[in-house]
């Protein structure tokens, strides 16, 4: 590895590769240079200095993220957990009382990670939804969980219930919070008094709920599968 500008720096030659390509890998705090195998790393770095202003913006960016890599911490139903890889041939992901072990070659590691998540997603929410929805009489169409950054939650008019598999981080009380929100879109698509009357006859402390996500949901929505 060489470093451009205290910016530490990665080669790779890659013998389908046309021109050169650069990226910031956020979780070895690195740029890599991908390069045609006629180029030389001289050349290599040159073309990095060209673009280290947008390195140093990448940088900046990606310290305020989290990864589903080995070696940080991420939350599940409020309880963090490390994230620690095992290399095997089997690919299992297990958890302990404090660690999310995930096997297999490191390569796809972190979409393991993310569809792990989504299952435990769906199979917290669903049963949730459906328990809610029958409480008031409704009934919604299929739960979706999606990658969504910006949204937690969304209900169609045709009755499909949307999540963030990020949700499955969030305490219990914020998950039940943000179900009760969108099955109560099925009666009410909108947020008029009406519908915050459903929403509290479903959960406790929403508004409370709402404040939790404001201040402490963004950084759960900055958590990345790459």
């Amino acid at each position: 590895m060489s470093n451009l500008n205290n910016f530490p720096l990665e080669f790779k030659t890659h013998k389908r590769a046309k021109r050169m390509k650069l990226r910031y890998d956020a979780a070895k705090c690195c740029a890599v240079v991908t390069m045609p195998p006629e180029s030389t790393r001289r050349e290599a770095q040159h073309f990095a200095s060209l673009h280290i202003s947008w390195l140093e913006k990448q940088r900046k960016s990606s310290s305020e993220r989290i990864f589903l890599s080995p070696g940080y911490h991420i939350p599940i139903e409020g309880i963090p957990y490390f994230i620690v890889h095992k290399n095997d041939n089997i690919g299992l992901i297990k958890q302990t009382d404090f660690e999310i072990v995930v096997g297999g070659d490191k390569i796809g590691f972190s979409k393991r990670l993310e569809n792990y998540l989504k299952k435990l997603a769906q199979k917290k929410i669903e049963p949730l939804a459906q328990q809610m929805a029958e409480s008031i009489g409704l009934s919604f169409r299929r739960i979706q969980i999606r990658d969504t950054k910006s949204r937690w939650g969304s209900c169609s008019s045709s009755g499909t219930l949307s999540f963030s598999w990020r949700l499955i981080m969030c305490p219990n009380k914020i998950i039940e919070y943000v179900v009760a929100h969108e099955v109560s879109h099925i009666k009410e698509m909108n947020h008029s008094p009406a519908f915050w009357s459903v929403v509290d006859e479903l959960v406790n402390d929403a508004k409370i709920s709402r404040k939790w996500l404001k201040s402490e949901g963004q950084a759960l929505m900055m958590i990345l599968s790459e």
